[in-house]
């Protein structure tokens, strides 16, 4: 992908209006677009000092129970100043051991950078608000070159992206996408997992991760609401007071919503069988730029299609893009012959097709 379009892309995901940790996590997975890389985070730290959660660009389920550990143990306060003090002389960090000296000796280069290849590396601190700093961390395989100015020059120019993206709310009310994925769980009424489908596994761990919070006892916060879905169940069958046994749970990976009822009506009792309805849907804004991201329309009619596709009126579109009718009129013209599409109606079901 050329340079143009990679910066471009990674500029919409943080300004399209997606809620924080979805733009957050889509940034970290398409930054390598822009600078070749791998198994990207980004750890934030509500103090300035200490860090509090991270999120990843890659699927680190197999070992996600374990990670919150190593990195809480990892991150004394004698590192934490080695590293202030390396930020505060080099915009960026491309050899850890300006934290730790024996860093390859250390648990976590042995039990989590070996595991995933992040062998070379270049960690850019970034202000996020006035009480949220986050370190930024891209890798590369050890068959592979390291970081160099180059590359340094470019992370530095997205940062601003990576702010701004912070700044949004995370309880956005996106719009969803009008397909996605299901599954199913068998659960107890004590709220335990007794079978998960393939598509169900994989769900829940989309939505457990990529989010990876220090405090353990914090972690699995959706197992315990799914314990709490299989007890309103069971109350609501026994007549007591209680909520609906559904709940909606929205993190870096969309929306998922998970509803429950008794597998078999003849077992509606104190130790009946819980099947649980898993689904997962995407925000229809992510789904239409990944659609675009090859697409042959220029950063700039990208944009247009964008704000076309969110509904925008026209006067709006060049308000927001400060252009005049007539260029955006030229604009939506060539968007139409390129899709091959005559009418706005037909903008968005042609990008989710080319989507999949």
């Amino acid at each position: 992908m050329k340079q143009s379009h990679a910066l471009a892309y990674l500029r919409q995901i943080c300004c399209s209006g997606l809620s924080r940790e979805v733009a957050l996590t889509e940034f970290l997975r398409a930054v390598p677009m822009l600078i070749p890389s791998n198994s990207n985070t980004l750890t934030i730290s509500e103090d300035g000092v200490r860090p509090g959660y991270h999120l990843a660009g890659f699927d680190l389920s197999d070992m996600a129970d374990a990670v919150p550990d190593i990195i809480a143990n990892y991150h004394t306060p004698e590192r934490q100043k080695r590293a202030i003090a390396g930020f505060s002389q080099y915009p960026t960090i491309n050899d850890p051991r300006v934290m730790e000296p024996a860093f390859y000796q250390t648990d976590m280069y042995n039990l989590v950078f070996r595991r995933y290849d992040m062998h070379h590396l270049m960690w850019a601190r970034v202000q996020l608000n006035a009480n949220s700093t986050g370190v930024i961390g891209l890798y590369r395989p050890s068959n592979q070159k390291p970081f160099d100015g180059r590359d340094q020059s470019q992370l530095l120019h997205v940062l601003p992206y990576l702010t701004h993206a912070y700044r949004a709310a995370n309880d956005v009310d996106f719009e969803l996408s009008p397909d996605g994925n299901s599954g199913m769980l068998v659960m107890n009424t004590q709220g335990d997992i007794l079978y998960q489908s393939p598509d169900a596994k994989r769900l829940l761990q989309k939505a457990r991760y990529p989010r990876l919070l220090i405090d353990s006892r914090k972690q699995d916060r959706l197992l315990a609401k799914l314990a709490e879905l299989c007890r309103n169940l069971q109350n609501v069958y026994l007549g007591r007071k209680a909520s609906p046994p559904s709940f909606t749970h929205t993190g870096p990976n969309g929306r998922f919503t998970f509803r429950g009822y008794w597998l078999d009506k003849s077992d509606e009792h104190a130790d009946g069988l819980i099947g649980v309805i898993v689904e997962h849907r995407q925000p229809l804004t992510l789904k239409i730029l990944r659609a675009m991201r090859e697409s042959p329309l220029s950063p700039t009619q990208k944009e247009v299609t964008l704000l076309l596709a969110q509904g925008l009126a026209l006067e709006q579109i060049c308000g927001r893009l400060h252009i005049k009718q007539t260029t955006l009129k030229d604009h939506i013209g060539k968007i139409y012959c390129k899709l091959d599409i005559h009418q706005r109606e037909d903008l968005v079901p042609k990008l989710l097709v080319m989507g999949r």
